[in-house]
């Protein structure tokens, strides 16, 4: 989840105020874990449209793509750069992906395939695709999901333009239901537009690194009332099962506290049902988000190809969130 709010401080690209949406899907066929994502126009709230855009990941010095393997779970735009997450799909170990909001290209064959076919290219039936511009690598090998001493396999990532300068901030994934406590980051933008931070060996450091205490984050949000201030983490534990609400923390390096308990079940769960990444949209004060959840016809969760999304795209304002944190 990010939109034209990351992109810029007044909230628009151009003249249009767009949400970006990122899907990921299951299956069997060559675009197995298949990432895709909605361009919402957002202008007309009473009125929302989108268009399904496919990234793809260059071949063969630029004459051929493939899909982008990725679950989708965290993206940032900012400026004319999109940045996307892709550990846990890919193999080539590429963490983050970035792309150019300035190239995408329309596809000239309407197949099931993605790339170079007989007569042009492809895009699986979408009209739309965006090429990788660049990656970002982890220094060293891959990533590990197995504990927190190992390296991250990144989770969400979100943007915090409250900070000086603005900066990207990452989690990694753990399960709900492990012990490891997940870690977040923080990685300055660079004058580049778009692009990280680097150090004179074009490296990417992490300008602040933290332990949570808390197990099975999903999102994580940066925020300071005050630019370069002392930042407070909202981040969300997305708890299994069907019909369970999720719980939303903000935290800082003096605590912790949880939203409002909204069921029965268990205290202080009162946030969407399996939500993942979360933007701030910088010109309104309002948080974005999305439910992660796929439904059979019965409401039961399902991880197959024959999955209903049950997806709900929502915002609430940050003060509101305050304000039942308090």
């Amino acid at each position: 989840m990010t939109s034209s709010g990351d992109a810029d401080n007044d909230g628009v690209w151009g003249t249009n105020k767009v949400n970006l949406s990122g899907w990921g899907q299951n299956g069997t066929t060559t675009t197995d874990h298949m990432g895709r994502i909605a361009f919402i126009d957002a202008n007309d709230p009473n009125n929302l449209k989108y268009r399904w855009v496919l990234p793809v990941i260059p071949l063969n010095g630029g004459t051929d793509y493939r899909a982008l393997k990725s679950h989708m779970g965290g993206m940032v735009w900012y400026q004319d750069k999109l940045i996307v997450t892709s550990w846990e799909k890919d193999s080539d170990n590429s963490v983050m992906y970035i792309f150019d909001m300035k190239r995408i290209l329309q596809a000239t064959v309407n197949s099931s395939a993605v790339g170079k076919v007989s007569g042009g290219w492809s895009a699986d039936g979408y009209q739309y695709v965006m090429p990788a511009v660049g990656s970002y690598s982890l220094a060293g090998g891959a990533c590990s999901s197995t504990n927190d001493d190992s390296r991250p396999c990144f989770g969400s990532i979100s943007l915090d333009r409250s900070s000086v300068p603005d900066s990207l901030v990452a989690t990694e994934w753990f399960s709900s239901g492990g012990t490891e406590p997940a870690r977040i980051w923080r990685y300055d933008f660079s004058s580049e537009p778009g692009y990280l931070a680097t150090d004179s060996s074009s490296h990417v450091n992490a300008s602040a690194a933290y332990e949570t205490n808390a197990v099975g984050l999903q999102g994580v949000l940066s925020h300071s009332a005050t630019s370069g201030g002392t930042p407070n983490f909202y981040v969300d534990d997305a708890r299994g099962g069907v019909g369970q609400h999720g719980i939303l923390w903000r935290q800082n390096t003096s605590g912790a506290t949880a939203a409002a308990n909204c069921g029965q079940d268990i205290m202080y769960a009162c946030w969407g049902q399996h939500t993942e990444s979360m933007s701030y949209w910088w010109s309104t004060g309002r948080v974005w988000t999305l439910t992660e959840w796929a439904a059979d016809s019965t409401g039961h969760w399902t991880g197959t190809d024959h999955a209903i999304p049950q997806r709900v795209l929502f915002s609430v304002p940050l003060a509101s969130i305050d304000s039942s944190l308090s």
